[in-house]
């Protein structure tokens, strides 16, 4: 096991993992970790560092079990399984009541969907994060996250392409074409990151792209979406346009 960055959250929490994580490597030595989500996609993507930090730090592989009833997350494993830090990927039915926070609740036992691991981790927002995310997401178990961590795509063409996130960004850019919502977002992800021009709002492919190293064309926020700050380190590499006109419904 090596260590990797500072650890966040109070000393009792850091005590709590290293008691706990030192247990799992004695009996379980050659098991998963599993970890769970709930949606949105741009939360769950800013948890992938930590997620490799585990992997890194203790040798073993992680099992993502998602909540079924998120749709992004019927179109996420093509994405998560070219990760080296995958070892599977399953959909649940966890019972999540609340996507403007995040999903909630966040906190479910995978073993009781039939998942057979020995230690888990619920990665989730329980409450609105006022730090770089995924420091946030950490602290709560004494985690840290994977500085060095970066989304791989494979490989992708170069296309003529202007594109952008969503359907209603159609309005700022009127001569891009929507990409394909019925597509899994590998493929959707490789489209926006070959594309002549990448136009993305705060979502969930923006995120995408950026924990990818894939810097859009132009990257446009909404007056629902203004904590772009807490979720990436590149911000003073992008060319962000601020929209006040209010695309989601009241």
């Amino acid at each position: 096991m090596t260590g990797q960055s500072r650890r966040y959250g109070p000393p009792l929490a850091r005590l709590s993992y290293w008691l706990r994580s030192r247990c799992f490597d004695i009996l379980d030595k050659d098991g998963d970790i599993a970890v769970t989500h709930c949606g949105k996609l741009g939360d769950f993507i800013a948890c992938l560092p930590v997620a490799s930090w585990l992997h890194k730090t203790r040798g073993k592989r992680i099992h993502f079990v998602l909540a079924r009833s998120f749709q992004p997350f019927t179109q996420i494993r093509s994405l998560l399984v070219l990760q080296p830090m995958t070892h599977d990927v399953t959909l649940t039915d966890f019972p999540v009541i609340d996507w403007e926070k995040g999903g909630r609740p966040y906190k479910h036992d995978p073993r009781r969907y039939g998942i057979a691991v020995r230690e888990f981790y619920n990665l989730g927002f329980r409450r609105s994060p006022r730090r770089f995310v995924p420091e946030y997401v950490a602290e709560e178990y004494g985690l840290s996250y994977d500085p060095d961590f970066e989304l791989k795509l494979g490989d992708y063409p170069r296309t003529n392409e202007i594109l952008v996130s969503d359907a209603h960004m159609l309005a700022e850019v009127p001569l891009a074409t929507p990409i394909d919502f019925a597509a899994d977002i590998l493929t959707n992800a490789r489209r926006m990151a070959g594309a002549r021009e990448s136009h993305v709002a705060q979502s969930g492919m923006f995120h995408v792209l950026d924990w990818a190293a894939v810097t859009p064309t132009r990257v446009y926020v909404y007056p629902h979406s203004k904590n772009l700050h807490l979720f990436t380190r590149r911000l003073h590499e992008f060319d962000i346009q601020h929209i006040a006109r209010d695309v989601r419904s009241r």
